[in-house]
Parts: C-alpha cells; structure tokens; sequence
C-alpha cells in the first residue's frame, strides 16, 4: 500500500496519509508523492474540492524525527532551506504550489508539526474533540519552519504558548477560537468533509479561486493595495458568463451549469 493514497470521485480528489505504523509521519518519499498530488489537484480542471485525510486514528504527527536524524547524523544530507519538506523544491504545502482550490482537512487523534501546517493551509478544518494539535520541535533544537507565518492563523498568545513550550492545544479549545470550523464524532467525520465539499461544488469555481487569492494575497497588502487587487481580480468574474449563469439558476431554482466563462 503507498504511504499517501490520491484518488478521484467525480469533483473531489481524496489524498490520504496511510502510514499507521509512524502515526502518519512524513518520510522523504511521502514528501514526493504529496508533491506530485497537490500538482496534479492544481492542474485537473475537472477537480473543485480535495480532502486531505487520515486512513488510521492519528491525522499526521509531523515529520519523521527518525529518518531526518540518520540522514543528518551520517552525514548524508545537510539542512538547508531547499529541503525543507514545507517551502523546499519539493513540499507538502498546497500555498506553495498556487492551489486556488478549496482544501478541507480531517483532523483526528495527534496533529503535530508539519501534520499542523498542512491543517492550518486548508480551507476547512474538521475535528473531532479528542484530537490534539501540537509543536514539539522546540525539544530536538528545530525551530519551527513555519513560526514567521504561524500568527497568520493562530493569536499571538497561543502560537508562543505552542512553539516554545511544546505543550499540545486541544481541538476544543482551536474550535472556540474559529481555527477548526466543526467538531465532529469520529466515525461522522468524512461524512461531514463531504458534505462540506458539496455545498463546495454547488459554488463557482472561479468564483471561489478569486476569493482565496484576495484571502492570501491581501496578507501582504494595505487597504489600498487590497482596494487595487480586489478591482483587478472581482469585475472580470462578475462580468462573465457564468454570471448570467449563475443568475438564471437562482431564479430557476435549478443547479448552475458552471463553464469557467
């Protein structure tokens, strides 16, 4: 079995992390098969919404502390910011790959580390209250890859609280703060992502892509650079077919036949 299984059903692909026996710990050649998803996802026009999963009880405890230790302990590779697994040439991060496409991720059992910025890069979060979300990688002297970009998500107090004493935060307590969108019971959770992709796919497509790259960009931007942006990027999709579309279906009462025009 591949240790991250991507699959296609209609409109969603499914990515899930199927490496039980290391509570989904990301090795090099996960890295590599993730890579090769999130660009096929980019790049299939006929795919609107991924789920990204866990196969076993655990969602992702990070990266695989093990591997990377014999690798730097033998001399064999030497840390640099091109193999982060994260921001390097290769990486598990959708943001790096441009995805405009919505991402929903289901949050069970140990979320930590890189399991952590994989959650934090999707749309929609979903957990269940017994999953805990850590960074422990203040405790093998590893700042965290992602601690400039980490209070774009999370407040200031809580993402201090994580990085510097590697204490876990529960989902309730991310739940109570907007981090995770829904708590769900275990056995409910993909039928929840689900749904949650079908209300997803009702919606334009390009409708959507334009309002996760003012959501992203905007980070970057005063009001006037956000004012600029949004009438770059808002009128052409309003002025386009899919508009009308969208405006007769309403009034039909009907699904929109949404042709990306």
């Amino acid at each position: 079995m591949a240790k991250i299984e991507y699959t296609k059903k209609g409109e969603i692909a499914y990515i899930t992390l199927n490496r039980p026996e290391a509570m989904n710990a990301v090795d090099s050649e996960m890295v590599g098969i993730m890579d090769e998803a999130w660009e096929d996802f980019r790049k299939d026009d006929n795919l609107k919404v991924a789920i990204i999963s866990s196969s076993s009880k655990n969602f992702c405890v990070g990266f695989d502390i093990k591997s990377m230790a014999g690798m730097l302990m033998s001399g064999k590779m030497k840390y640099n910011w091109d193999a982060s697994s994260m921001f390097g040439s290769k990486n598990i991060n959708p943001v790096e790959h441009k995805i405009q496409k919505p991402i929903i991720a289901v949050l069970n059992g140990n979320v930590n580390g890189a399991g952590l910025w994989i959650a934090l890069t999707a749309d929609i979060r979903l957990a269940t209250r017994e999953t805990s979300i850590g960074l422990g990688e203040v405790r093998i002297n590893f700042p965290v890859e992602f601690t400039g970009l980490l209070t774009r998500y999370l407040p200031i107090g809580v993402a201090t609280d994580m990085l510097i004493t590697a204490r876990p935060v529960s989902a309730e307590r991310l739940y109570s703060l907007g981090v995770i969108n829904a708590l769900v019971e275990q056995d409910k959770l993909m039928a929840e992502a689900e749904a949650y992709a079908r209300d997803i796919c009702a919606g334009s497509p390009r409708a959507i892509s334009v309002m996760k790259e003012l959501i992203h960009q905007s980070y970057e931007l005063d009001y006037k650079g956000i004012m600029e942006l949004s009438g770059r990027l808002i009128p052409p999709v309003v002025n386009s077919q899919d508009t009308m579309e969208g405006f007769q279906a309403f009034a039909q009462k009907r699904k929109a036949n949404w042709m990306g025009k």
